[in-house]
């Protein structure tokens, strides 16, 4: 435990699923059903593993990233390490002053005003009272509610609950913070303030063990992440490796959900394969980056080891967050890339690139002229920079290229 603030050995979460639950207090003492003469059988439950033989290692002063579905066990996993469940199975170890922000209004009494809730929050966990003294207009300031922090919680929004509940989190001296997904509640403002301010507390040494669906985030910012699949540790290691294994998988099921086939295993090696990707501008060079509105040429090259007649080829422009912007193929439009054999390349040309600032990546796909049979696919390899804001004054992910027009009548 020297190295490590958590360490997480075989742990398991068996919660009971109720089944057959009495829907009122008359139905629990006759065991009748409205309606039907016949007593419906004793309530039952079943067990639910919520994790299975989960084992991993935070390392003391580092940010921690868990990824996974809804549903995976990430959630259970927090507030085990938070100590407000107990594991079934397995055992953590905790070393050091322990915050959390896990859900919306936790710890916070409807009734109390945001001021007297910061002093309820701060005092269970274990803060002195003198301490919140020096710190609550700190906390108040960071959470921007001055305007209601003598009002009572009831009446706030999800956003200012976060705010208050991240404002507390963070100002009480914890040497190990745990934060749930709740934090994109905020608006976008609070959360860069929010990642700001993590930023400076991991640099003083304390650990951060956070749970977000913010991909990109993760990646740039994260020591070490592990990914829970269905209560499963499926993987851990460095944030690009787990993400990429992460995405892999539901890219397989995505593509499995519409009725592509990938090549069924043991036939060998494909005969279509995908050898690199390459963007263009218009006089052929290849620029570091591109500038929203610029002209982009993305050249696709392959190998055939046979000849394929009419492949069609694909690609996929993502955000850091794995959002599909746009997914352009070969075959719509007619363009027909006729008899592959050996090497070449097919070239995508875009007019406009209607992305604004980010980075993008760009996934690129082969499949056979009926667009059902996967050859070959290369995802998350290919980065696409894009500068510059040819609108300062728009908003959005997208630069449409639109025009306005208007027509006045007269009175």
């Amino acid at each position: 435990m020297n190295d490590n603030a958590v360490v997480v050995d075989g742990v398991s979460k068996c919660f009971r699923l109720t089944t057959d639950r009495p829907l009122s207090l008359k139905e629990a003492w006759t065991g009748m059903r409205p309606g039907s003469s016949r007593r419906f059988r004793r309530m039952s439950s079943e067990p639910f593993w919520a994790l299975r033989d989960v084992s991993l290692e935070v390392p003391r002063g580092s940010m921690y990233g868990l990824v996974g579905r809804n549903g995976s066990g990430k959630s259970s996993l927090l507030r085990i390490m938070a100590g407000i469940y107990r594991p079934t199975e397995g055992r953590v170890e905790v070393q050091g002053r322990t915050s959390a922000l896990l859900e919306l209004g936790a710890g916070f009494h409807p009734a109390l005003s945001g001021r007297e809730n910061i002093y309820l929050n701060a005092s269970v966990l274990g803060v002195p009272r003198s301490q919140i003294d020096d710190r609550v207009e700190q906390i108040i300031e960071f959470a921007g509610l001055e305007e209601f922090i003598d009002s009572p919680v009831k009446i706030y929004s999800s956003g200012m609950y976060v705010r208050l509940g991240f404002a507390v989190a963070v100002h009480v001296d914890p040497e190990i913070l745990i934060v749930d997904e709740v934090v994109a509640v905020g608006d976008e403002e609070f959360q860069l303030r929010c990642f700001s301010h993590l930023e400076s507390l991991r640099a003083q040494g304390v650990t951060i063990v956070l749970v977000s669906h913010d991909l990109g985030m993760l990646r740039a910012n994260c020591d070490q992440m592990a990914w829970l699949n269905r209560g499963l540790l499926a993987a851990v290691g460095e944030p690009q490796d787990v993400v990429n294994a992460y995405l892999d998988t539901i890219d397989t099921e995505g593509a499995a959900s519409v009725g592509h086939r990938p090549r069924p295993e043991g036939e060998g090696d494909t005969p279509l394969r995908i050898t690199n990707l390459e963007f263009f501008d218009e006089a052929g060079h290849r620029p570091k980056s591109f500038a929203s509105g610029d002209p982009l040429i993305v050249r696709v090259h392959y190998c055939a080891s046979e000849p394929i007649e009419d492949p069609v080829f694909s690609l996929g422009f993502y955000d850091h967050n794995n959002l599909h912007l746009a997914g352009p193929r070969s075959h719509v439009g007619g363009f027909r890339p006729g008899k592959v054999d050996g090497e070449g390349w097919v070239e995508f040309r875009l007019l406009r690139i209607p992305f604004r600032t980010g980075a993008f990546h760009v996934n690129a796909a082969v499949q056979d002229s009926d667009a059902s049979f996967l050859y070959d696919r290369r995802a998350r390899e290919f980065w696409l920079q894009v500068t510059g804001e040819p609108d300062p004054q728009a908003n959005g992910l997208l630069n449409l290229e639109g025009h306005w027009q208007a027509e006045h009548e007269r009175p």
